[in-house]
C-alpha cells in the first residue's frame, strides 16, 4: 500500500468496519470533508474517535428520518444508540461549526443531540431530506440548504476570527506545530489562547493538535504499512514511539500495531465506495477549513 499525503479527511474508522454499504462523496469544500451513507443492522454500539470534528446524521428507519447532531470527543469511546437501518452523514472539517444550526462546538462537545431543535430558519429542507432516498439527490439538498445558510452568515471576527485562524495552523502542519508557535504567530499568549479555545471549542488548542496528528495517523495506516512503527512515529512528528503508541491507544482504544492489523485483515479501503459524485454537481465552494 502506498500513503499519498493529501488534504487531511477526517475519518471515524469504526464507523467503517461495523456498518455495511459504506459509500462517501469526499468534498473538501465549503468547510465540508465529505458525505457519506451506510446500513448498519447488527448492533446499537458505536465506536467513536476522536475528529475534532461535527457529524450531522440523519437516520432512516420505517419511512421515518431522524437528525442528530454530534461533537468531537477528546478519547475513545464506544456510544450507546439505536439501531438504524440507514444513515445519511455529513462530516464538517475540523472546528468547523454549521452556519445551519444555531450551536457552538462546545456545546456539542462530546454530545449527541436532535438536531431539528437546533436548526436556524426554514426547515423545509428538513422534510425533503426525509423524503429522499438517493444518495445523490441527499446530497444536494442538504447543500442547497447550506449554502443559503452560509450566504446568510456573518463573517467571523473578534475570538471566532482568532479560533480559525489558529485551527487552519494546526490543520496546515498535521498538528505538528506547539502552541507557543501558535502563540508567536498570533501575537497573543498562551495563557489567552487556551482560555479562548476553552470558551469556543470546549477544549484546548493543545488537544485539538493531538487530535489532527492522530487523525493523520489513522490516515497514515489506513493507507500506508510501515515497515517499522518507529518509522512511523517519526513521519508523523510523534517524540519518540512510546509517546505515538500511548496517544494512539487512548485515542483509538488500541495500539497501532493491532489496528494496522484490523486494517489489513478486514481490508479497510475495500469497504468504502468513493462515489465520486460532486464534479457534476456544478457546486462551487471555498477551501477547507472555512
Amino acid at each position: 500500500m502506498i500513503w499519498k499525503k493529501d488534504k487531511l479527511k477526517p475519518t471515524q474508522p469504526y464507523l467503517v468496519f461495523d456498518t455495511e454499504d459504506f459509500f462517501q462523496e469526499v468534498y473538501l469544500r465549503q468547510g465540508i470533508s465529505h458525505f457519506y451513507t451506510y446500513r448498519r443492522e447488527k448492533s446499537d454500539k458505536i465506536r467513536l474517535v476522536p475528529d475534532g470534528c461535527i457529524d450531522l446524521f440523519f437516520a432512516y428507519d420505517s419511512g421515518k428520518m431522524q437528525g442528530f447532531a454530534r461533537g468531537t470527543p477528546t478519547a475513545y469511546k464506544v456510544e450507546q444508540g439505536r439501531i438504524s437501518r440507514e444513515v445519511f452523514g455529513v462530516r464538517l472539517m475540523p472546528g468547523v461549526s454549521p452556519a445551519l444550526l444555531n450551536v457552538t462546538m462546545k456545546a456539542l462537545f462530546d454530545r449527541c443531540v436532535a438536531l431539528e431543535p437546533l436548526v436556524k430558519g426554514d426547515k423545509g429542507w428538513l422534510r425533503q431530506l426525509g423524503m429522499e432516498t438517493d444518495f445523490y439527490q441527499r446530497i444536494r439538498v442538504f447543500l442547497d440548504a447550506y449554502t443559503k445558510a452560509e450566504r446568510k452568515s456573518e463573517k467571523p471576527y473578534g475570538k471566532t476570527e482568532l479560533v480559525l485562524t489558529v485551527k487552519q495552523m494546526v490543520y496546515d502542519t498535521d498538528g505538528k506545530i506547539k502552541v507557543s508557535e501558535l502563540g508567536e504567530r498570533t501575537g497573543y499568549s498562551e495563557r489567552y489562547l487556551n482560555k479562548v479555545f476553552l470558551e469556543k471549542m470546549g477544549f484546548s488548542p493543545k488537544t485539538f493538535c493531538k487530535i489532527i496528528q492522530f487523525q493523520r495517523a489513522l490516515e497514515f495506516l489506513n493507507y500506508g504499512a510501515p515497515d517499522k512503527m518507529t518509522d512511523a512515529a517519526v513521519a508523523l512528528g510523534y517524540y519518540d514511539q512510546p509517546q505515538f503508541i500511548r496517544d494512539f491507544r487512548r485515542y483509538a482504544g488500541i495500539t497501532p500495531k493491532n489496528y494496522l492489523r484490523m486494517v489489513e485483515r478486514r481490508q479497510y479501503q475495500e469497504r468504502i465506495t468513493d462515489t465520486a459524485l460532486f464534479p457534476h454537481m456544478g457546486v462551487q465552494g471555498n477551501d477547507v477549513g472555512r
